[in-house]
């Protein structure tokens, strides 16, 4: 049965990139990181490292795994601010899809307004990426989102494409809270600019869209990506199709 240690000790090889490295941020020997780690993967009954000439790379198995060492991680640290009274405890995320009648039947701000605050589910692609909406007003939304390690690319940051969703959908949410009752939209461009790359070490970043036009067909918003200190990450602007909506 694996331990609390076993979670952590495999992130910190994942993190450094070498049993070698993980070995002197762990403050033992060598020989004892590839002991534990044989041990480990041995209970599993799973290689959770691919070993090569280059150095090692997690298996599917291994990105599991470390991916539920990072929730721990988190679910500790969000424990452990409630204990202090810095938190009051949030709600599990709900995603899910809500019936195209009952959106139309909605203003654009009702019904995001609806789901920032939990009456309507987040969208699966916030499971899928672990972001949510976070805040509505008339031509205004803002997500939020915590980076991890299993959103990285092959070259060790995270990859674009988390920068991109959350301005898409910020972006477009701005837009969505101009339409009236019975009217959709739909993305036309999309132009994304990423300055600085994001890890998994930046912790939770918001995405604010904010509208600049709407017209009675097209409309575009501006937006960015920020870290909790105001550190700029990726910048975008979206020009989106405005038409009657089909139940």
């Amino acid at each position: 049965m694996l331990s609390w240690d076993d979670f952590r000790f495999v992130k910190a090889i994942a993190d450094r990139g070498s049993l070698a490295e993980a070995a002197k941020a762990l403050r033992i020997n060598h020989s004892t990181v590839f002991r534990k780690l044989g041990q480990i993967e041995q209970r599993l009954d799973a290689r959770l490292f691919k070993r090569g000439r280059s150095g090692i790379t997690l298996t599917p198995r291994g990105e599991e795994m470390v991916r539920l060492a990072e929730r721990m991680t988190q679910d500790v640290a969000a424990f452990e601010q409630g204990l202090h009274g810095k938190v009051t405890g949030a709600k599990p995320l709900a995603t899910g899809l809500v019936p195209p009648d009952q959106i139309v039947a909605r203003t654009g701000l009702e019904f995001l307004s609806d789901m920032a605050s939990g009456k309507l589910p987040q969208p699966p692609m916030c499971a899928t990426l672990g972001f949510h909406l976070a805040e509505v007003s008339p031509g205004y939304a803002r997500f939020e989102g915590l980076p991890e390690f299993r959103h990285y690319n092959p070259i060790g940051t995270v990859h674009g494409g988390f920068a991109a969703t959350l301005l898409d959908s910020a972006l477009g949410c701005a837009i969505f809270t101009t339409l009236a009752k019975g009217e959709g939209w739909t993305t036309l461009e999309l132009k994304l600019n990423l300055v600085r790359p994001i890890s998994k070490d930046t912790g939770t970043v918001q995405a604010e869209g904010r509208i600049i036009h709407r017209g009675r067909t097209v409309a575009t918003s501006e937006g960015a990506v920020k870290d909790g200190a105001g550190k700029l990450y990726a910048h975008a602007s979206t020009t989106c199709m405005i038409f009657p909506a089909k139940n």
